[in-house]
């Protein structure tokens, strides 16, 4: 017969502040995306369109306003730093094998990186 092993217990009661907290890093660094997006958006050349009475008289945007891409690049940077905080305090709490760092979070900080290497290298 097989020997078993007793079960362990589960001593967790729920989520605890770090857990929480990590939470509120990852809905803040999606929030971050979307701020670098925005800028990125309006700092992109202008579309020319019939229906923009503006495009009518005058002549669209031709170039990338700078200065939205160097407020996208401090966002960019802002969100690095969060999620690596955020992958810091996560890797610190693990204390079992089932415990992962949050994939989001991981994916964040890629996601960053190459932001940041897109804007600093192209513009």
């Amino acid at each position: 017969m097989e020997e078993r092993l007793p079960k362990e217990t589960d001593r967790r009661r729920g989520p605890d502040k770090i857990v929480k907290s990590i939470r509120w890093v990852i809905s803040s660094c999606w929030f971050m995306i979307l701020v670098v997006w925005a800028y990125v958006y309006y700092a992109r050349p202008a579309q020319l369109s019939v229906s923009a009475p503006n495009t009518i008289y005058g002549s669209a945007r031709s170039y990338w306003d700078v200065s939205m891409l160097k407020k996208a690049f401090i966002s960019i940077n802002i969100l690095l730093l969060i999620s690596l905080v955020g992958l810091a305090v996560s890797t610190v709490r693990q204390n079992r094998r089932t415990d992962k760092p949050p994939t989001s979070l991981i994916i964040m900080v890629v996601m960053s990186l190459i932001g940041m290497f897109v804007i600093y290298f192209q513009f």
